[in-house]
């Protein structure tokens, strides 16, 4: 049986940083409502390129690395009630090629969302959103540097699901 995988080609380069926040309020607040809330965050930078190049001879990023990401979750933590809103943001990453014609995907943002309820210790109902506000993901060629021609568009429609966990 035939297998197909991704191949490492060589030579080309990786930097950057990242930074990351967790932070529960509980930590800062004694006493209240707020004290129920938290945030996780961070910040991406990853430069790249490889040895592969566009049609101007410059050297093309590695495939899907977006050289900025930022990432931010807002939650809450009640004893019974569980929410998060998740928001995830990422600037153009190369997707493939077209020769040496590379095809990009454009900056991207997704939010994401979920609720919890534990009715008692052994039943919990829940309900989750992906996508909740239908991020279309659109593709462009791009030809020599900042002349951008549209390729494709990709349309996630938003996904929910609402279920029941029980233990038994």
């Amino acid at each position: 049986m035939p297998v197909n995988r991704p191949v490492q080609g060589e030579g080309g380069s990786l930097q950057g940083v990242e930074v990351g926040a967790k932070l529960a309020f509980s930590d800062f607040i004694e006493d209240g409502f707020l004290r129920d809330f938290g945030f996780d965050g961070s910040y991406t930078f990853s430069d790249s390129s490889q040895n592969a190049q566009n049609l101007s001879g410059d050297d093309l990023p590695f495939p899907d690395n977006s050289e900025q990401q930022i990432n931010a979750a807002f939650w809450y933590q009640g004893e019974r009630l569980q929410t998060r809103v998740a928001w995830n943001y990422r600037t153009p990453r190369l997707a493939s090629t077209f020769g040496a014609i590379p095809i990009y995907q454009d900056t991207a943002q997704y939010v994401d969302v979920n609720i919890t309820y534990d009715v008692t210790d052994d039943i919990t109902i829940y309900a989750n959103g992906s996508n909740v506000f239908g991020e279309i993901e659109e593709y462009y060629l791009e030809c020599e540097k900042g002349a951008e021609q549209f390729h494709s568009r990709n349309e996630f429609e938003p996904r929910w699901f609402v279920g029941v966990r029980a233990k038994f």
